[in-house]
């Protein structure tokens, strides 16, 4: 049996930090789920609603409020009884 022969592959560069801060968003509870629906963002299907029962992926609307600052569209959920460990 022969070897086979494996071109090498180059490690893409780090991206580094991103350019605006992003906060990520609580969005454990369940009307934050639906049936999936096409996100009003990128139009590929999605279970995640926003508050205001838009379809859309979570990623997206951390992305949407970090360049859109001041804007609520996109909200987190309040902490339950004290500090959550998912924002950074």
């Amino acid at each position: 049996m022969t070897a086979r022969l494996r071109h090498p592959r180059t490690v893409p560069a780090s991206p580094g930090p991103p350019v605006v801060p992003v906060q990520l968003l609580n969005w454990r509870h369940g009307p934050h789920f639906g049936p999936p629906a096409p996100c009003v963002l990128c139009g590929t299907t999605t279970p995640l609603r926003s508050h205001a029962k838009e379809p859309l992926h979570k990623i997206y609307a951390e992305l949407w409020n970090a360049t859109h600052p001041g804007e609520t569209r996109f909200v987190s959920d309040p902490p339950r009884g004290g500090a959550t460990t998912d924002h950074a």
